[in-house]
């Protein structure tokens, strides 16, 4: 201990405990502080009680020495935060010339084990600039992934190790499999010994056991786990391309990929969901080989049970094989039922200048709020969505959705996103914004201001009677109905096995039929404008008013209501029947050809008179 101290201890004014701790922190000595991070000691003050440091940004900071020797831990002048204090340029330097030899020093620098977190601290905004360290951190990871020393994790949660320099790779890896015991263990083991196979002396003899220990579980396991069975024969098949020997020997090829696809079809949107998409493209290039020429459909199929990026390689994998106009009729045909999930959507409006540009267009702004919707809905859905992430990230997808639609297209599609409760508020209200920049005439209905007075394109002139009737029913599907559906989906999930799971089948059917009810509903009351008939022109035949025809002898008369009141029974038809087409606009005394009653000819009759609508 140093004599000074111990003069402190003796006369009391440090306590004996600190002494070693307080003696270790000499002039010169680096060390480390939980909030200032490291800082070097420059000079004592034993008679003042202090002790003064240069940390980093805080130079000659002075501090108590029993507090100094509470809170701070010397560093070896070798350590990589030393340096950062003292020759932060040489570190820099080493950033760019060598960042693997950097890498080691601050893992070395903290016992060869950080996550990566740490890493960050140590490196982001002093080594390497803030604006360049993720591009140096991916290049960098790269460059460790090629050195054998180095166990670099694929998550944040998972530490990043630097392992012994006498380290023997091929009793490493090989023990590894050995004592694998789970499928997925298995995989990653033969993985490991792909990636360190130059580190394999005469692999042909000691691999061989590998592929043949490999073929037996999977062969084993495929029924109980044909997910796992399925990620580890895809995991031999890549050991072959690196071992081409083993895949000429017809022995050690079973099973084959193609035989465990054709033998599960049945269950082939379950199992590719458990796959990690980096292992599905090569599944893909089975189904030509498994299921001949209708290997397209069954590879569609999956579409929408697979993520982002297992849509994108099942497209590119139809498009290079030919089968891109089967791609754009399946994609159609899922727009027009609103059956594609938020991730082939999501993919549709990403790939909507090339790929998916046949599909691109209006009816896909209603198929998109009608996805999001579903999945708010679905309890078992993800929150989180790649579609509403591109939603918000692209500015230009909002207006490209739109450039070709109807009017009354642009206003639906601004109601329903006005009125989703898919979209948080703060992300509803930019897309608003988005809607109005490429469509201004848009701006008083979304902000509740007074709508001009010029009719709706296409618009229908409805009853209040016939529309509040068909929002209560919307209101049905939306409250009751969909919920419902989500709950009998979620209950038959449970049961298993969904391709041979027949009431899984029939409450998705179910929610594809809801769903489009619940869009023709929205299309109709967004077109529509609700009338009492009172205001009707009796000077012609009108929506409101009430005509009687004669045939010779024969009298009839016709209510002629809204679109959707007709009412035979009562004498009252839609000015949109065909009866209802032919009147419209004649007077008292015109003669007018109308459909006879099978349809098939025509009869003419006279208007004898033409009265305002009352209601009764």
């Amino acid at each position: 201990m140093n004599d000074e101290v111990q003069k402190l201890i003796d006369s009391g004014k440090l306590q004996g405990r600190w002494g070693e701790k307080l003696s270790a922190l000499e002039v010169g000595v680096y060390c480390l502080h939980r909030s200032w991070g490291v800082g070097r000691v420059v000079s004592w003050d034993l008679m003042g009680d202090r002790i003064h440091l240069d940390f980093e940004g805080k130079p000659n900071h002075g501090m108590k020495l029993e507090f100094a020797a509470k809170s701070l831990k010397p560093i070896e002048p070798d350590h990589v935060l030393a340096k950062r204090l003292d020759k932060l340029e040489d570190l820099q330097q080493q950033a760019v010339d060598d960042p693997v030899a950097l890498m080691e020093e601050v893992l070395v620098s903290h016992d060869n084990t950080m996550m990566l977190d740490q890493v960050e601290d140590v490196l982001k905004g002093s080594v390497v600039s803030d604006s360049k360290y993720r591009t140096w951190w991916d290049n960098t990871k790269k460059k460790l992934r090629q050195d054998r020393r180095f166990v670099v994790p694929s998550k944040r949660n998972v530490p990043l190790e630097l392992r012994p320099s006498d380290l023997d790779v091929e009793e490493e890896v090989l023990q590894a499999f050995k004592g694998a015991r789970e499928l997925k263990a298995k995989v990653a083991a033969v993985d490991g010994i792909v990636k360190d196979l130059e580190q394999i002396d005469s692999p042909e003899e000691k691999l061989r056991p590998v592929v043949e220990a490999v073929n037996e579980a999977a062969s084993k396991s495929q029924r109980l786990q044909t997910a796992a069975a399925i990620e580890l024969i895809n995991a031999r098949d890549r050991l072959f391309e690196v071992m081409p020997v083993f895949g000429e020997e017809e022995e050690l090829t079973k099973p084959a990929l193609s035989e465990l696809v054709v033998e599960h079809e049945s269950k082939l949107q379950e199992i590719m969901g458990q796959l990690p998409a980096a292992s599905q493209r090569r599944i893909y290039d089975a189904f030509e080989g498994a299921f001949g020429d209708r290997w397209a459909g069954v590879l569609l199929n999956l579409l929408n049970v697979v993520n982002l990026r297992g849509v994108g390689d099942i497209a590119r994998l139809a498009v290079d094989k030919n089968k891109g106009d089967e791609l754009v009729e399946f994609l159609n045909l899922g727009v027009q039922q609103r059956s594609l999930s938020t991730d082939v959507l999501a993919w549709i409006c990403k790939e909507r200048r090339r790929i998916a540009q046949p599909v691109f267009g209006p009816e896909l702004a209603s198929a998109v709020i009608n996805a999001l919707e579903r999945d708010h809905y679905d309890d078992e859905a993800k929150k989180s969505s790649k579609l509403q992430d591109i939603l918000m990230a692209d500015s230009l997808l909002v207006a490209d959705l739109l450039e070709d639609a109807s009017r009354n297209q642009i206003r639906m599609f601004a109601r329903r996103l006005k009125n989703t409760p898919a979209i948080e508020d703060l992300s509803r209200n930019s897309l608003l914004a988005r809607v109005i920049k490429a469509h201004p005439e848009t701006q008083n209905m979304i902000t509740g201001e007074a709508e001009d007075e010029e009719p709706v394109d296409e618009g229908l002139l409805v009853s209040w009677a016939s529309l509040e009737k068909r929002k209560a029913q919307l209101e049905d599907i939306v409250q009751k109905k969909i919920p419902e559906n989500t709950k009998e989906i979620s209950l038959a999930a449970s049961y298993g096995d969904l391709r041979e799971n027949f009431e899984y089948k029939a409450a998705k059917d179910q929610q594809a039929v809801l769903m489009r009810q619940k869009d023709d509903l929205e299309m109709e009351i967004n077109m529509a404008r609700g009338t009492d008939f009172s205001e009707a022109d009796a000077s012609s035949v009108n929506v409101g008013t009430v005509v009687t025809i004669k045939e010779g002898d024969k009298r009839e008369t016709y209510s002629i209501l809204g679109a959707w009141d007709t009412d035979l029974d009562k004498g009252i038809i839609s000015y949109l029947s065909a009866t209802g087409k032919a009147l419209m606009g004649h007077k008292v005394g015109d003669e007018v050809e109308v459909m006879s009653d099978g349809a098939s000819d025509t009869r003419t009759i006279e208007i004898e008179s033409i009265e305002p609508y009352v209601k009764a």
